[in-house]
């Protein structure tokens, strides 16, 4: 299975999974306070693509990337409420939560046509 290697723009991080990703976010965090860390932050939570998201298995990763997204550093975590409507991190965070419900659900519904309709592929069975 081939990997792709993701990067944070405007940064050297580099990351190719969703658990990599959220080690990203704490290095970018280990920074020197300032603007530079800033928007490495502003980049990083909106540089999480969706593929990448419906590919992972590790629910903890899954989790870790939510908590971060939801309640992180200010310039990595979304917005207070009545500001996110078009804010980059509401798609990135839904992508995650709907993942992570595909994933607690692969137990309760058999692979399948059902599954497929659902979900759009029984890949969630494979982790």
């Amino acid at each position: 299975m081939t990997h792709n290697q993701y990067t944070t723009p405007g940064t050297r991080l580099t990351w190719s999974d969703v658990g990599e990703w959220v080690d990203a976010a704490h290095r970018i965090g280990r920074r020197r306070p300032g603007a530079a860390r800033n928007r490495a932050f502003a980049a990083h939570a909106a540089a999480l693509p969706r593929d990448l998201t419906n590919r992972e298995t590790h629910m903890p990763s899954l989790e870790a990337a939510i908590h971060l997204l939801k309640h992180g550093h200010p310039s990595l975590a979304r917005p207070q409420r009545g500001h996110r409507a078009d804010h980059p991190t509401t798609p990135v965070i839904m992508d995650l939560m709907n993942r992570l419900a595909v994933l607690k659900r692969r137990d309760e519904i058999p692979a399948g046509n059902n599954w497929t309709a659902m979900f759009g592929g029984s890949d969630a069975h494979s982790g």
